[in-house]
């Protein structure tokens, strides 16, 4: 991900500033050395400004993950604009998007799902937007459903298997576990074309 670096900086928002600067710090070295006054360090500001956006390092951490879901929908709704109206077709796009934005962003995407730094209802604006992806996909499974692309079953559940398939091969292939596949030409398209595959047969109207 492309973060400004120092000289670059706008402090006419801070707070925007700040997220970017905490994004750069947890791709370096991970959410446990994050901490404000790195972070006011970093931005070039006084190490008391950070806290009149963010009143501790979760609440920065929240912002951070809260960036993290909306870039990551922006990337699947991107991809979906590019492909035709067919379920089928907008699924492999949010996959092939999901999967590019981990291995472009991996500490970040493991900060988002970690679950251990935050408890993610306790700020409601990032439960909000990390329940956004969860809505998208289920939007492409109910049109999926009435247009007799996808079985008709829950579309609760049929959303929970399909985010389940892309993070599980985003999370593996970030993590070098499907290595030899992986180190081939194009291994992780074809591989993620694979997974998708997979996905969009078992979804397919009974």
């Amino acid at each position: 991900m492309d973060t400004p670096n120092k000289k670059n900086y706008h402090h006419g928002d801070l707070r925007q500033t700040l997220i970017h600067v905490g994004i750069e710090l947890i791709s370096e070295s991970g959410a446990s050395s994050l901490d404000l006054r790195k972070v006011a360090r970093m931005a070039g500001v006084s190490h008391a400004a950070p806290y009149r956006h963010f009143a501790d390092k979760k609440a920065l951490i929240a912002a951070i993950s809260e960036e993290g879901f909306n870039l990551l929908a922006l990337e699947m709704e991107q991809a979906i604009s590019l492909k035709d109206s067919s379920a089928h077709e907008q699924l492999r796009g949010m996959g092939h998007a999901y999967v590019q934005f981990a291995i472009t962003n991996p500490s970040l995407v493991r900060e988002m799902f970690s679950g251990l730094t935050i408890e993610r209802e306790a700020y409601p604006s990032l439960y909000d937007v990390s329940k956004k992806l969860f809505h998208m996909i289920e939007t492409v499974v109910i049109i999926g459903q009435e247009t007799g692309n996808i079985k008709k079953s829950d579309s609760n559940e049929l959303t929970c298997a399909i985010w389940s398939m892309m993070h599980g091969t985003a999370i593996l292939i970030i993590e070098n576990q499907l290595k030899p596949v992986t180190m081939q030409i194009n291994g992780i398209e074809h591989i993620t074309e694979v997974c998708m595959d997979s996905l969009i047969l078992g979804l397919g109207a009974s």
